[in-house]
């Protein structure tokens, strides 16, 4: 099973997807560290200069997250 995200790759992982392409200066409170850690973990893919989106994993990452700690989105 895959390691449970923080409450700050959990934020990045809800709002990048295959269409958005963000990176850490879109983010106050998440920096490259973060992204530099979920790039490690095959969560997202590089897209361009410092901007990300999130790989087939990440987006099952944080679907299960979701549906397991009973957010939802809005």
């Amino acid at each position: 099973m895959p390691q449970r995200p923080s409450n700050r790759e959990m934020k990045a992982l809800y709002h990048l997807g295959e269409d958005n392409v963000l990176g850490p200066d879109d983010f106050k409170d998440i920096g490259e560290k973060t992204f530099a850690g979920m790039l490690k973990k095959k969560w997202v893919e590089e897209a361009g200069l410092g901007k990300f989106r999130t790989t087939e994993k990440g987006r099952i990452i944080h679907d299960e997250e979701v549906y397991f700690t009973g957010r939802w989105k809005r």
